[in-house]
């Protein structure tokens, strides 16, 4: 068995993943510097939680075979991770489902995962309008890539849906709109409520956020588009085995 570096685990969320009970695997490093990171711990290196040996979820997982319906893998940026086909194998010869989290950055690996047909669900991160990329981000981006990782999911065949984090100052109405547009044709449009606490930055911490009632306003804007909903904080805490 190779080492799979999980970072976190969560052993039971209903809100991972639309219509399942699954455990949440968290993977470390990310591409991006997304100042409103509620998982600083997974993108900072001086900030890394310790490794949960792979062996031991794989035991966890096994002991609730027939309870829950699937894995969660997030982070992070599982996509950076070469050995993550690998992991996901094994996963799923636990006869277990499998949902990934990304921001969409390695449209080449999701072509391979999808070739091998090991993920059941896609939940791609849209950070913002594609020129405000490198301002949420931080980092440079290609946006080539992230069109590129949209359009593969759109016609994947999986289910799917498509993220944005509405956070002041970095994303407004003509964003969404924006993004809207380019997602059309997909499955969903999810609209998630910023929630301070700790952040990447800590200036965004706290940071307040738009009212509910506004997020409920540009989701019927963009549902003339695709269809989408708001949707709470999703952010959790990262628990140990």
């Amino acid at each position: 068995m190779e080492r799979y570096p999980i970072k976190g685990l969560i052993s039971a969320s209903m809100l991972d993943w639309p219509g399942r009970l699954v455990s949440v695997l968290f993977l470390s490093g990310c591409n991006f510097r997304c100042p409103y990171c509620h998982n600083p711990s997974l993108v900072k290196p001086d900030r890394s939680l310790e490794e949960i040996p792979f062996i031991a979820v794989k035991e966890f997982l096994k002991e609730r075979d027939g309870w829950i319906d699937g894995v969660c893998i997030t982070g992070g940026e599982p996509t950076l991770n070469k050995w993550l086909p690998g992991m996901i194998r094994e996963l799923r010869a636990l006869n277990l489902e499998v949902k990934l989290d990304t921001n969409g950055s390695r449209p080449q690996m999701l072509l391979e995962l999808l070739g091998e047909k090991l993920v059941d669900f896609i939940s791609m991160d849209v950070k913002s309008s594609l020129e405000r990329y490198p301002e949420v981000t931080r980092v440079p981006v290609s946006t080539d890539d992230i069109r590129r990782s949209i359009e593969i999911i759109k016609s994947s065949g999986v289910n799917h849906e498509f993220r944005c984090t509405v956070i002041p100052g970095l994303v407004e109405e003509k964003d969404l709109i924006s993004i809207a547009e380019l997602l059309q044709g997909g499955e969903a449009f999810v609209l998630q409520q910023f929630r301070p606490g700790d952040t990447l930055d800590p200036a965004f911490g706290e940071l307040e956020p738009y009212p509910d009632d506004l997020l409920n306003l540009w989701s019927e804007k963009t549902s003339n588009i695709l269809p989408t909903l708001v949707r709470g904080s999703i952010n959790v805490n990262v628990y140990r085995l």
